[in-house]
């Protein structure tokens, strides 16, 4: 306390001084700390922000697509795709005799110009019904990533910021393809490609089967080519024979109740004794009453017999 008492008056203007510096100190650290996050928040929020991934089609469930698209504020500018595996695809306009497919790198552009806010890009990718076909034969993930700016090449704003956001593409998780199948346009297209095959093979084989001049080979062409549209013709009546045996046979009809038999009432034990030695009554109206050990008795015999004694109830 004495050496308190003994700081001058301008000790002390100075010791305020000093702890007014400290606080301003403290006060500009905080507001620039402050300042720093807001604007990586804002910065957070108005960056473009582009994720890909694949959804089924809104017209055809079974055909599944890919999908880019600016989930940001701002625009993003050069996208680009990066693969571990590059998705793959089955080349079906060119399916072998023994009914294999190549498999081929889904075709993706170089890059992706711009996307705007809320803008997406999509391509389609394949079909679920094709794909389980062709089972383990291939792959169903796939890893990659998109690489993106937030500003084109040329501009002379400032510095442009490189993105990245990566993303796993699985078809296990989509919903199992084992559902009602609808006959979209998409099948209805493909029946008439295959139609449209067959016809072409036939032309094909027609051409060059003009070519051959031998008898003996044009006669053996013919008989094979009616002999496999005999077949097919059979194959096609018998079905749709089947179909209408199937729709004209009658629904089994429901077996027939069991007649209703009413239970007769149990008899006790103790109307055995009034059983008739020959196990039967001549009266039909008690035929089939027995007790509990088989005997026939008589239902009006099995109550108890009491007498009086001496004013007490005594069983015979």
């Amino acid at each position: 306390m004495d050496r308190l008492s003994e700081i001058s008056p301008t000790g002390w203007l100075a010791l305020a001084a000093w702890v007014a510096v400290v606080l301003l100190v403290a006060a500009l650290v905080y507001a620039w700390r402050a300042y720093q996050r807001s604007r990586e928040q804002a910065e957070e929020l108005t960056k473009p922000n582009v994720a890909m991934y694949m959804e089924p089609a809104p017209q055809d469930w079974h055909l599944i697509e890919l999908v880019v698209k600016n989930f940001g504020q701002t625009p993003a500018y050069n996208i680009r795709f990066e693969w571990h595996n590059p998705p793959t695809v089955g080349r079906y306009e060119q399916v072998y005799d023994d009914r294999f497919v190549d498999i081929v790198p889904l075709n993706l552009p170089a890059e992706i110009p711009y996307l705007a806010p809320s803008q997406e890009w999509r391509i389609v990718w394949d079909s679920a019904l094709d794909r389980r076909e062709l089972g383990e034969t291939i792959a169903s993930r796939f890893d990659g990533a998109v690489t993106y700016y937030d500003r084109p090449k040329d501009d002379k704003r400032g510095k442009r910021y490189r993105y990245r956001s990566t993303a796993v593409l699985d078809w296990a998780t989509l919903h199992p393809v084992e559902r009602i199948e609808l006959l979209t346009r998409h099948d209805l297209a493909r029946q008439e490609k295959q139609k449209l095959e067959l016809l072409r093979n036939l032309l094909t084989y027609y051409h060059w089967a003009t070519r051959e001049s031998r008898e003996e080979v044009l006669r053996n062409e013919i008989n094979r080519v009616r002999n496999a549209a005999e077949r097919m013709r059979e194959k096609v009546t018998s079905t749709q024979a089947a179909v209408e045996l199937q729709r004209a046979q009658p629904r089994p009809a429901d077996p027939p109740a069991p007649p209703f038999r009413p239970e007769r009432p149990a008899v006790p034990a103790r109307a055995a004794r009034h059983a008739q030695p020959d196990g039967e009554y001549p009266d039909p109206e008690y035929a089939g009453y027995r007790d509990d050990a088989g005997a026939p008795v008589r239902p009006d015999d099995s109550e108890p017999q009491t007498e009086i004694i001496n004013g007490r109830h005594r069983l015979v």
